[in-house]
C-alpha cells in the first residue's frame, strides 16, 4: 500500500463506497457467504458523533460562594452514519437493513427487490468511503492522485429513513451506528477487510476502540461493480 504523509489536505466530494459483510462479532466474512458491494451511487454519507456528556460537580457553601466547580470530559460512544443512496443495489440494501431479498427468478447475482418486515436489525457491515484531495495538494510529488480514505470498521443497528415518491428523483436512506472494530487475530478487521489492497499506512491496524479511520493515500479506490462480489 502507498500512503502519503501530509500536514494539511482539502477533502472534496465522495468518489466511491465499499460495503463488506461482517459477522455478529464484527469480523469480515470471507469466501462462501461473504459480500462486497462497491459503488459510486450515493448522494452523501453524514457522520454525527454521539457523546456522553461529562458529569458535572457544582456545590456552593452555606454563604453562597462556589465550593466545587468541576466537570468531567465527555466520552465518545459511537458514530451515527446516515447514508443516502441514489442507486439501489438490492442485495446490498437488503443486507444493510436486515430486509428479505427477493431473488426468485432473478438473473445473475443481484435480486429483484426486497421486503421490510417487523423485527430488529441484526446484520453488521464495514463501510469505506473515498474522497479526492482538492487544490494544490491534489497530487503527490510523483504525480499520483491523493485520496482521503474513510473507514468505519463495524456498523449496524441499521434503520431505514424516510423514502419519498414524487415528481423527482428518490433516494433511499439508511441510518446506522458504529461499534469498536474487531481485533480478532487473522479474522479481525486488521488493516482492512480481506486479503486485497489495504488503504491504511504500512504497519497500522485497528484497535478495539476505533470507530472512524481517516487516512491520506495514493492507492486508488476499488472498481465499482453492478453485482456484489465475494471477499477473499
Amino acid at each position: 500500500m502507498t500512503s502519503t504523509v501530509a500536514s494539511a489536505v482539502t477533502p472534496i466530494k465522495g468518489t466511491h463506497y465499499r460495503i463488506v459483510k461482517l459477522d455478529t462479532c464484527g469480523n469480515p466474512v470471507t469466501g462462501t457467504g461473504s459480500m462486497v458491494v462497491v459503488s459510486k451511487g450515493f448522494v452523501q454519507v453524514q457522520m454525527e458523533p454521539q457523546y456522553e456528556d461529562g458529569e458535572e460537580f457544582f456545590e456552593r457553601t452555606a454563604d453562597g460562594s462556589v465550593c466545587v466547580n468541576q466537570k468531567d470530559d465527555p466520552v465518545l460512544k459511537r458514530m451515527q452514519l446516515t447514508i443516502d443512496f441514489c442507486e439501489i443495489n438490492t442485495t446490498g440494501v437488503a443486507y444493510l437493513a436486515s430486509a428479505r431479498e427477493l431473488t426468485a427468478g432473478a438473473a445473475g447475482v443481484t435480486g429483484l427487490g426486497f421486503v421490510f418486515g417487523e423485527g430488529s436489525p441484526a446484520n453488521r457491515y464495514s463501510l469505506e468511503v473515498w474522497q479526492r484531495v482538492a487544490g494544490a495538494g491534489a497530487c503527490d510529488p510523483s504525480g499520483l492522485q491523493r485520496y482521503i480514505y474513510n473507514a468505519f470498521p463495524n456498523c449496524g443497528s441499521t434503520k431505514i429513513g424516510t423514502y419519498t415518491i414524487e415528481n423527482a428523483r428518490s433516494t433511499l436512506q439508511v441510518i446506522s451506528e458504529t461499534r469498536g472494530a474487531s481485533t480478532a487475530t487473522t479474522i479481525g478487521w486488521g488493516d482492512g477487510p480481506g486479503s486485497g489492497t489495504s488503504w491504511l499506512p504500512s504497519g497500522e491496524v485497528v484497535q478495539s476502540t476505533d470507530h472512524w479511520l481517516c487516512v491520506v493515500t495514493t492507492t486508488a479506490p476499488p472498481t465499482p461493480g453492478v453485482n456484489p462480489t465475494t471477499l477473499t
